[in-house]
């Protein structure tokens, strides 16, 4: 999709990367720049009107988070879809999320759970508006609040750093963990929050997540005879 000619809401001079990080990890995220789009510094300053030192500041954080691709005198462009990232993101989120919920839950605040529950919320709507992005940050924010109480933070760190792929994940497949009432799952594992049951939450994230997960580990997890032979690869 090409570029905007003009931003209608010129960016802040505070904070600029961290202004044109955002619009451009939104862009990336809802699809206004699309997979594989190159991305040109004169075209990205008009559109941003800002100057191109924090706009490579942003690329750069944008390409440690796999969203951006970087060539050295080549090309800077949106990274593709990449269903296997995407997969492995997967997998990992919902190994964290299952432990974060079974760790934070017992002790989650009232604060926290009005989060969730505004969260929730949201993703009904996005749902009901078939709104996909908004879907994938609504469903980020409720899990992100396990990591958050459970006041680790390199679990609230590596969970920060895979939403990136998840939020792809949501973009692309229009029935997200193959579940037909994704809120009401949600609203279940509010519920366990709620109660404080920190096994209970546990149990139903990982039910969320255990289709997809499987599929990862038929689709890339070596058998027991491979592994045997050739234990390195």
């Amino acid at each position: 999709m090409p570029l905007p000619v003009k931003d209608s809401a010129p960016v802040e001079r505070r904070l600029l990367r961290d202004v044109v990080y955002n619009r451009l990890y939104e862009g990336i995220i809802d699809g206004t720049l699309e997979p594989g789009e190159t991305l040109l510094d004169d075209k990205l300053t008009a559109w941003l009107g800002v100057s191109r030192t924090p706009i490579r500041e942003a690329l750069m954080k944008l390409a440690d988070i796999g969203l951006v691709e970087m060539a050295p005198n080549r090309y800077t462009r949106v990274a593709p879809i990449d269903l296997r990232a995407i997969d492995e993101a997967i997998y990992s989120t919902g190994l964290l999320h299952e432990q974060a919920a079974r760790t934070a839950v017992p002790q989650l605040d009232s604060a926290a759970l009005g989060r969730m529950d505004k969260a929730l919320k949201e993703l009904r709507k996005a749902a009901k508006s078939a709104d996909l992005p908004q879907l994938g940050r609504s469903f980020n924010a409720f899990f992100l609040e396990f990591e958050r109480g459970s006041g680790n933070r390199v679990l609230l760190a590596v969970s920060e750093s895979l939403g990136p792929q998840l939020l792809r994940y949501v973009s692309v497949w229009e029935k997200p963990f193959g579940a037909d009432d994704l809120a009401g799952r949600l609203g279940e594992i509010l519920e366990a929050a709620k109660a404080h049951d920190g096994e209970k939450a546990a149990e139903l994230v990982h039910a969320l997540y255990a289709p997809t997960l499987d599929q990862f580990l038929s689709d890339y997890r070596r058998s027991d005879a491979e592994i045997e032979e050739s234990p390195v690869v």
